[in-house]
C-alpha cells in the first residue's frame, strides 16, 4: 500500500499488514514516522475531482427531476390555451404515467396525488367541458403541488437560516 511521507515528499510501498499493524511505519530514507492514512497530496485532488463531477452529475439528474412535472404542466397549460389537444394529451399522459409508475414502485414525493390528481380531473372535466378540460384540470394539480412545495421548502429553509443566525 502506498504511504506518502511528507519530509521526503515520496511514496513508498509498503505491506498490507505494515499499514494495519500497531507499529508506526517509519520512512526508508529519512526515519521518520509516517502516518498511516498519508497520501500523495495531488492524490486528494484527484479523488476530489470524481466526487465532484458525480455530485454535479447528480445535482442535474435531481433538478430534472424536480422540474420535470412543472415543465410538463406549463407546456400542457400552453397546449390547451393554443388548442393543441395531441399535445395536451401527450404532457397528460406522460405526467399520469410516470406518477403511476412511481406509486406503484412507492417511490412518489406526492402521495395525496392519488386523491388530488382525479379530483383535478373531475374539476377540470366540469369546469372547462370535456377531455381537454380534464388533462388542463391534472396539470393544475401537478402545478400546484409544485408551487406549494416551493413555497413551503422556501419558509422552511428561511426559518432554518434565519435560526442559525441567531446568536
Amino acid at each position: 500500500m502506498l504511504r506518502y511521507c511528507t519530509n521526503c515528499k515520496k511514496e513508498f510501498d509498503f505491506p498490507p499488514k505494515a499499514v494495519t499493524a500497531a507499529a508506526p511505519l517509519i520512512c526508508p530514507e529519512c526515519g521518520r514516522e509516517i502516518p498511516k492514512e498519508s497520501r500523495r497530496p495531488d492524490m486528494g485532488r484527484e479523488a476530489e475531482a470524481g466526487v465532484e463531477k458525480i455530485g454535479k452529475a447528480a445535482s442535474v439528474v435531481f433538478h430534472l427531476i424536480y422540474v420535470f412535472y412543472v415543465s410538463l404542466a406549463v407546456a400542457g397549460t400552453v397546449a390547451y390555451v393554443t388548442g393543441l389537444n395531441g399535445l395536451l394529451y401527450a404532457t397528460a399522459g406522460i405526467s399520469l404515467t410516470v406518477y403511476l409508475l412511481q406509486v406503484l414502485t412507492h417511490s412518489t414525493a406526492f402521495p395525496t396525488g392519488v386523491i388530488f390528481i382525479p379530483l383535478g380531473a373531475i374539476a377540470g372535466f366540469l369546469l372547462f367541458k370535456g377531455l381537454p378540460g380534464a388533462c388542463l384540470g391534472v396539470h393544475i394539480v401537478f402545478a400546484l403541488r409544485h408551487i406549494v412545495r416551493d413555497i413551503v421548502l422556501r419558509t422552511f429553509f428561511w426559518i432554518i437560516r434565519k435560526c442559525s443566525n441567531v446568536q
